[in-house]
């Protein structure tokens, strides 16, 4: 049984997301004219150089040195930079050195962006000429301007080509306007439609264009093909409502700026699951490169303060960005299927089976079998199953961690022997508190009454409810061969009372579950505690 839910929010409000919502960080710094500035927009500050004069780094230099790898820096991590922009003038002098620095830095993949014809056409040259660069292909709103009927046949034409993963960048601009308000909206409504029918996620543009932006979106049913909303610096309404339309939002240079607080607060309600690396270079580059030029390498800048913002390490954040980045566009590490141990908040977690009773439609067991960006995979016959030993070694030590959970996309309770024989081995190896996530169902299925067995080796049990009703529990767990299982859930709770000292229930908030009820049930019922848990949609 899993205690991870796959989920997006509802809500709305106007403002954009490039820009819209609450002040952007460092004001007028999203995007420009290409091949201009690197930095902020506005009138000089004393002391500041006059727009469109470079500093070191900047248009027509080589860059300044990169800040060095951390060094805390985990081995093994992986990043993508889901969008940059290496056909830009930018790097014309050293674009293999850029490439090859980010590939230094840990970051393996980058999607470069195309804003027109022309780049998008360069964009694929350049996709194709190095290990782990991908292409998205469109026209950006400032460009639509220009748009002739020979376009967009183009841009479908190197839609279908093998290393374009995306069409993008397209979207609105109403703080520049360099191309008129209803062409904007013509042009990015027929570029969605256009992703949709060539099967590609799109990647948004959208600066203080917020509503129109999301009408459009939901209007074409853009779920059909996904995409990033690239950039985000709206509100948490807004942001809301992207999520709500499955798209995912876009953490670039601003969310690590020294005024960037407002935003890190927003991202901070986003569910990382729902959260993309960008650097969007040569622009925007995060400190201590900030006014620079930017470039790929400094992704990591980016997911050392998401990181931070969610409470995580930098490589967890790392892993499960790049596998949304995976998930979203294709591209990324290969998977490795299988893990039985992965860590996360401080717990241990144990995925010791994929067999379950349940079919419960928000389950990641029913789609990529990825948590966190691990892999839970796992052999669907018995027979293969990874026994007690391995499971051991794969956990480790775990005296570090202040709970071990037996959680991951199946039912341990369906391998009784091995759930209590690993959990005496992670007591013996020094164990803190170990605590079982379960449907409920293990003692039916087994035909007795089984918790007796594990008093003494578990120390905690959540139980998911889902439901106040068998009807209501029929529809979101869709049980297999058990008839009228939902009892059998509520007694496997009574028993629970009478041998372990901490019991609660639970169930997934998100619509179809009535919350309330399982808490009432729950409470006044059972005689336990309840806790909701957050729906977080991934696939």
């Amino acid at each position: 049984m899993s205690e991870q839910n796959p989920g997006g929010a509802p809500g709305g409000s106007p403002g954009g997301s490039n820009g819209g919502g609450p002040p952007r960080p460092g004001g007028g710094f999203h995007r420009r004219r290409r091949g201009r500035r690197f930095g902020r927009g506005g009138p000089p500050r004393p002391g500041q150089r006059p727009q469109g004069q470079p500093e070191a780094g900047g248009e027509g230099q080589l860059p300044a040195a990169l800040p060095p790898p951390p060094a805390a820096r985990e081995d093994g991590l992986v990043l993508v930079d889901t969008h940059c922009h290496l056909a830009d003038a930018a790097f014309d002098r050293d674009r293999r050195a850029v490439v090859e620095r980010a590939h230094a830095q840990g970051v393996a993949f980058m999607l470069s962006v195309g804003s027109d014809a022309e780049s998008s056409r360069k964009t694929i040259d350049v996709a194709g000429s190095f290990r782990g660069v991908y292409a998205a292909v469109g026209i950006h709103p400032h460009e639509v301007k220009g748009i002739d009927n020979k376009t967009l046949p183009a841009i479908a034409s190197m839609a279908s080509h093998s290393r374009v993963v995306a069409v993008g960048e397209i979207g609105l601009d109403y703080y520049r306007n360099n191309s008129p308000q209803k062409a904007q909206r013509h042009w990015f409504r027929e570029q969605v439609r256009l992703a949709v029918k060539a099967g590609k996620p799109v990647i948004v543009h959208c600066r203080d264009a917020g509503e129109d932006v999301h009408a459009i979106l939901a209007e074409e049913k853009v779920w059909r093909a996904g995409g990033v909303v690239h950039c985000f610096t709206g509100d948490a309404e807004l942001a809301k409502k992207f999520l709500a339309l499955d798209l995912h939002l876009g953490a670039a240079g601003p969310l690590a700026f020294d005024d960037g607080q407002a935003l890190q607060e927003v991202f901070a309600q986003v569910p990382i699951e729902r959260v993309l690396v960008e650097t969007d270079s040569p622009y925007l580059a995060p400190p201590p490169m900030r006014g620079k030029r930017n470039e790929p390498a400094l992704a990591y800048q980016v997911a050392e303060t998401l990181a931070r913002i969610h409470g995580l390490s930098t490589g967890e954040a790392a892993r499960i960005t790049t596998s949304n980045a995976r998930r979203l566009f294709g591209i990324g590490p290969e998977r490795k299927g299988g893990s039985l141990a992965y860590a996360h908040e401080g717990r241990l977690y144990l995925n010791i089976t994929n067999r379950c009773q349940n079919a419960c439609y928000y389950c990641g067991l029913l789609s990529d079998r990825v948590f966190k960006g691990h892999d839970l995979t796992l052999p669907s016959e018995p027979a293969e199953e990874p026994g007690a030993a391995a499971i051991l070694e794969a956990a480790g030590d775990p005296s570090g961690y202040g709970e071990v959970v037996f959680s991951g996309f199946g039912e341990p309770t369906l391998r009784l022997d091995v759930l209590a024989e690993v959990a005496r081995g992670l007591r013996e190896k020094g164990a803190k508190r170990i605590r079982l996530v379960t449907n409920g169902l293990g003692s039916r299925t087994a035909g007795y009454d089984i918790v007796p067995e594990l008093r003494g080796v578990l120390d905690a049990v959540s139980v998911s409810l889902q439901a106040a009703t068998p009807e209501a529990y029929a529809k979101v767990c869709k049980t297999q061969g058990i008839e009228n299982p939902y009892p059998s859930v509520k007694d496997f709770v009574r028993s629970a009372r009478l041998h372990f000292p901490e019991v609660e229930v639970t169930a997934v908030r998100m619509p179809g579950i009535d919350i309330a009820a399982c808490e009432k049930v729950a409470r006044e019922e059972l005689g336990v505690p309840f806790r909701a848990r957050e729906y977080v949609l991934t696939d």
